[in-house]
């Protein structure tokens, strides 16, 4: 079975109907809307954020059909599916003999993916010509930013032109020197002085795996190794400059960082929806948003302790995140409010 209808199917169990059959093209495409960035967390999807920005509809779509075709869908209404019964164990069985890399991080890393990418191979590169004394060769990279940043970083490291490489090599064999990771997915990739590296198809022809799985383990490579560096700056003093400048201090939509920022002066929603000319289920959904990304945001402004807590209890009742389901069950509770409490929760639910 392709990877990809893997990915799809683990992505249909967590959401359980409860959310359309689009919503999964949203997560992988990388839609940042307030609804996509909560259903990320609520059905622990954060990892697939963003993994497939090309998938279009169309073929979303056919593959929807396929899985359809092949008995693993149960179709409750029009736009709403969830794994066929006697489809479940062996969709557990396919996941243990495909499993989703555990280093993969969308929601994380994807808007520093691909530039950690651009810069690392570049040096990499430029790295190994210099080692040689070679002056003339075509830059694996052709952004004029990236080949900027690459200049401006040399100039600043102290330590004599071709030895570069072999100072840059050992901080890559220690990066990778971890179990749960397979070093070839990730050096294939690269260019030297005298080897091409490979593409996405011609590596997962060398290595004869699924295309698609060689994307998102190659993937989940990038995001280790920006997760380790991050975390041991001093043991990677060439490779944490590849990251530096492309940190981000808060995974926030722009839009919603502006609401956050009058959040913190004190205005009210009704206040910042006036301020900001927007609706004010609009600067709902930025207060959900930033509740799932900072742990630390409060929420008593929102909902009552005593709401927080009967719908907490509702929720585990009913072992449902659907707002419709679980709205019956409350008249003096707004949605916006059990939003509020389902964004709490987040993972813990």
């Amino acid at each position: 079975m392709p990877f990809i209808e893997i990915v799809l199917l683990y992505c249909l169990h967590n959401i359980s109907g409860e959310r359309t059959i689009y919503s999964i093209l949203h997560i992988l495409n990388g839609k940042k809307s307030s609804q996509t960035i909560q259903d990320i967390h609520l059905f622990q999807l954060t990892m697939f954020f963003q993994i497939f920005p090309d998938l279009s509809r169309k073929d979303f779509q056919a593959i929807m059909e396929t899985l359809k075709r092949n008995g693993w869908l149960e179709e409750l209404s029009e736009q709403h599916v969830v794994i066929s019964k006697e489809k479940r164990r062996e969709l557990e069985m396919l996941l243990v003999e495909n499993p989703i890399p555990k280093h993969l991080n969308g929601w994380i890393y994807h808007q520093q993916t691909s530039v950690f990418w651009e810069r690392l191979s570049l040096f990499v590169q430029v790295a190994a010509h210099l080692k040689a004394g070679k002056r003339r060769y075509i830059p694996v990279q052709r952004d004029r930013s990236i080949q900027a940043w690459l200049k401006e970083t040399l100039a600043s490291i102290n330590i004599p032109r071709d030895k570069i490489s072999g100072k840059l090599y050992g901080e890559l064999v220690a990066c990778l020197d971890h179990r749960n990771i397979d070093p070839r997915y990730f050096v294939i990739r690269l260019t030297g002085c005298d080897n091409i590296g490979l593409t996405v198809h011609q590596g997962a022809q060398e290595l004869q795996v699924d295309k698609d799985y060689y994307h998102v383990y190659f993937l989940s490579i990038l995001h280790f190794m920006m997760d380790h560096i991050r975390k041991c700056e001093d043991d990677f003093p060439l490779l944490q400059k590849l990251i530096k400048e492309t940190e981000q201090n808060l995974p926030l939509t722009l839009s919603t960082t502006k609401t956050y920022q009058y959040i913190q002066r004190g205005y009210s929603i009704e206040e910042i929806s006036t301020v900001r000319q927007l609706k004010e289920s609009t600067i709902e959904d930025h207060i959900v948003e930033i509740i799932l990304n900072i742990p630390t945001f409060p929420i008593s402004e929102y909902v009552s302790e005593n709401s927080f807590v009967r719908v907490k209890n509702c929720i585990n009742k009913l072992e449902t995140k659907s707002l419709k389901l679980i709205k019956e069950n409350f008249q003096d509770v707004s949605y916006f409010e059990i939003r509020v409490v389902l964004a709490k929760l987040g993972d813990k639910i």
